[in-house]
């Protein structure tokens, strides 16, 4: 199966630090690879095969705080995903 790349912005900026949090979060998911972060751009990069496996990365970076560009967030979900 061929593989997509996803280019997420946060909305959030991320330290060094919690790149590598993010980075194993989204390693957990089957067939989600070659992650790549860019805390100056507030960007994540990675492959994955198929739209399921994209809205779990997607869900999953909500669940941590790192909503994604553009995703509304109510002030009671709302939380700070870094703050080093």
């Amino acid at each position: 199966m061929k593989a997509t790349i996803a280019r997420i912005e946060v909305q959030q900026r991320f330290c060094n630090n919690c790149s590598a949090y993010i980075k194993n979060e989204l390693q957990e998911i089957d067939e989600v690879n070659n992650v790549r972060l860019y805390p100056k751009e507030s960007l994540i990069t990675f492959n994955f095969t198929n739209a399921y496996k994209l809205s779990t990365a997607l869900n999953i970076l909500s669940e941590i705080g790192y909503y994604e560009r553009g995703e509304r967030v109510t002030s009671n979900k709302f939380r700070l995903a870094c703050s080093c």
